[in-house]
C-alpha cells in the first residue's frame, strides 16, 4: 500500500482508490513509473499489480518490494492486456470497495503534483453534479504523436474536460461502478484493441470520455525512444499481436 507524504496527510480523502498495473519486462521503466506516482499521488492508494510473465528480473524485484504494493500477482507467461485487466480487476473487487479504479501503464510518468487527490475532487464535483457515474477520464498524455480531436467539454472542479472519441490506456481513471458492469473481451489481440472497446462501450452505455486538459501524465520515451532501447520487447509484442 502506498502512502501519501507527511505535507499531505492534512488533506481530506473522501475517496478510495485502487491502482492497477500490468508489468512485463522493461524493468527499468517500471521503477520510474512507480516513483513518479509515490512522489506525485499526494494520495493514499491501493496499488495491485499482474506481472505478465516477465522475464529480465522484474518479478525478482517485485517480489522484493512486495509489501509496498496492496497484491502482487506474478504469471509464468504472458496472458495479454485483457485477460491482466480482468484479473486486476476481479481482485480490486475482492479485496474492498473502492470509488475509483486507476489502469496505470507501466510506462506512465507521473508529472502533475497531487495527480490522485485532483482527480479525486473532479469525480467528487462529477458526483455533486448528478453526473454520477457518467465519466471515463485521464490526465493530458504528452509523449505522443498526436493530440486526440476535443469536441466540446465541460468544467469540474475548476478544470477543463476535453471530450474525445477515445482516451488511451496510458492512465484510465474509472469509477468503480463503471468496471462494476463491464470486463475486457478476452479474444481481442493480447496488447491491441481494449482501449477502443472499453471506450466504445462507455460511451454507448452514457459515459462522457475525455482528457483533464489541467493535470499532465507523459508516455515516458515515447514509443519510438522505447523501441529503440528495447527493440527485442517491440519486434516480440510485434510478432504476438501479428499471429493473435
Amino acid at each position: 500500500m502506498a502512502r501519501s507524504s507527511e505535507r499531505n496527510k492534512k488533506k481530506t480523502q473522501n475517496m478510495k482508490v485502487a491502482i492497477y498495473t500490468l508489468t512485463r519486462d522493461r524493468l527499468e521503466y517500471t521503477k520510474h513509473s512507480f516513483k513518479t506516482l509515490k512522489e506525485k499521488s499526494w494520495y493514499d492508494y491501493d496499488h495491485f499489480i499482474i506481472d505478465n510473465g516477465s522475464t529480465d528480473g522484474t518479478q525478482q524485484w517485485l517480489k522484493l518490494h512486495e509489501s509496498e504494493f496492496k497484491k502482487v500477482i506474478l504469471l509464468p507467461e504472458n496472458v495479454g492486456i485483457s485477460k491482466g485487466s480482468n484479473m486486476a480487476l476481479d481482485i480490486i473487487f475482492e479485496t474492498d470497495k473502492y470509488d475509483l479504479i486507476v489502469k496505470m501503464d507501466n510506462d506512465c510518468e507521473v508529472v502533475s503534483d497531487n495527480i490522485i487527490g485532483q482527480l479525486c475532487q473532479i469525480f467528487e464535483d462529477s458526483f455533486s453534479k448528478s453526473f454520477g457515474n457518467r465519466f471515463v477520464l485521464s490526465p493530458r498524455v504528452e509523449g505522443i504523436l498526436k493530440q486526440p480531436k476535443r469536441d466540446g467539454g465541460t468544467q469540474l472542479a475548476g478544470r477543463t474536460i476535453g471530450f474525445t472519441s477515445i482516451v488511451g490506456g496510458l492512465f484510465h481513471v474509472v469509477p468503480s461502478i463503471v468496471y462494476s458492469k463491464y470486463r475486457y473481451p478476452e479474444h481481442l489481440p493480447k496488447a491491441w484493441g481494449q482501449d477502443d472497446h472499453f471506450c466504445h462501450w462507455a460511451k454507448k452505455n452514457g459515459c462522457k470520455v475525455g482528457y483533464v486538459e489541467g493535470l499532465v501524465v507523459n508516455h515516458f520515451e515515447t514509443t519510438d525512444g522505447q523501441a529503440k532501447r528495447f527493440p527485442e520487447y517491440f519486434e516480440r509484442k510485434f510478432k504476438e499481436e501479428k499471429n493473435a
